[in-house]
């Protein structure tokens, strides 16, 4: 959602995933806005990756599951400014680089021109190979700044990725998850605006000792204020079971020269947005966002819960008590919003205009 009234979503009927919708009431109506992606090949599936600036902008790329082996010769990437009366799109190029798969899994745009889509191009090996691309004309062209192949360091390509965002035009942060592999969790930060990272190690959580030699960590969430300014949230678990689960909230003012952490509270789990995640306002005062719903007014250092849910969320908030989630338990599927911050939860009706 963008403002009260207006917003964007993706889904369709029986839980597809391929459809494009907006609304303008809140969500109790929506139109099908869908760009007119061609259909795929008989017996596979795609489903719509979206990033949404304001009521009228937004920009759509398909791909199918991950580790998908159908791959098209090209990649359509759609934007509208007309709130999806109308689309053009910009083509990328898949046989470009090495694949087994071509399925987006990040995209980000910080203005009307300047935007980036990060591509699952296969994994093995304790790799997951990606494919960064962007764009400086609104999408209508799209470069490849960095793959397997044009890669300076190769250690980029190992571990699942878990978060991608930038800041502006030449700052941004890459989060990744090598489930233990690698003892030490780390972060990527660009300031070329993706071509050339480099890797941040993440001091042990604060208070602890061998933290590291025990628990296997990755990095997740990340929530950007400035340049210099960013949250991220750390998930550990034990080496011994792999069942224990520790959580903790990593934040830097100086660009990841020195880190701050505290701990989240045990029973919120961290999980990979969609589902959960953080919305935060400042660097000090923010949401915990899972089946338990917790708030901070003090950079994480002590936590007042909000809700405990029974059901997972892909949420958006507009503020500290305004939000919405599309709510999922056991295949069901409802579409639920707060006006209080999360501690209550209304269900919307929503109907598809014709």
């Amino acid at each position: 959602m963008v403002n009260a009234n207006q917003g964007w979503g993706i889904g369709g009927l029986v839980q597809a995933a391929d459809h494009v919708f907006r609304t303008q009431n809140g969500g109790k109506t929506w139109r099908d806005v869908t760009p007119p992606q061609p259909a795929p090949t008989e017996g596979d599936t795609i489903a719509a990756l979206g990033f949404f600036t304001d009521a009228s902008t937004g920009w759509v790329a398909y791909g199918g599951p991950l580790g998908s082996g159908s791959v098209p010769p090209y990649l359509l990437v759609w934007y509208t400014d007309d709130g999806g009366a109308s689309w053009t799109y910009g083509v990328i190029n898949t046989t470009s680089v090495n694949r087994i798969s071509f399925s987006p899994l990040y995209l980000d745009f910080v203005d009307s021109q300047h935007g980036w889509l990060l591509v699952f191009l296969g994994g093995g090996m304790m790799h997951a190979y990606v494919a960064l691309y962007s764009t400086s004309d609104g999408g209508a062209t799209w470069t490849d700044i960095l793959d397997p192949n044009t890669e300076i360091d190769i250690d980029i390509q190992s571990f699942a990725k878990t978060g991608m965002l930038f800041v502006d035009a030449q700052t941004g942060w890459l989060t990744r998850d090598a489930q233990g592999v690698d003892d030490i969790p780390d972060i990527f930060l660009t300031r070329d605006g993706g071509v050339v990272w480099s890797r941040i190690d993440l001091p042990a959580p604060s208070g602890t000792n061998g933290w590291f030699d025990n628990n296997s960590c990755g990095m997740y969430s990340p929530v950007a204020f400035s340049t210099q300014s960013v949250l991220f949230t750390m998930k550990c678990l034990d080496n011994a079971t792999y069942k224990v689960e520790h959580d903790y909230l990593y934040s830097t003012s100086d660009s990841g020269q020195t880190w701050q952490s505290a701990p989240l509270p045990p029973d919120f789990k961290v999980s990979n947005p969609p589902s959960g995640g953080l919305y935060f306002t400042n660097a000090q005062t923010g949401l915990a966002l899972g089946r338990v719903i917790y708030r901070t007014d003090n950079g994480g250092r002590s936590w007042s819960l909000a809700k405990l849910v029974n059901w997972d969320g892909q949420f958006t908030f507009l503020d500290l008590n305004t939000g919405w989630a599309v709510a999922s338990n056991a295949g069901q599927i409802a579409l639920v919003q707060t006006v209080d911050g999360g501690r209550t939860w209304q269900k919307v009706q929503p109907v598809v205009a014709p």
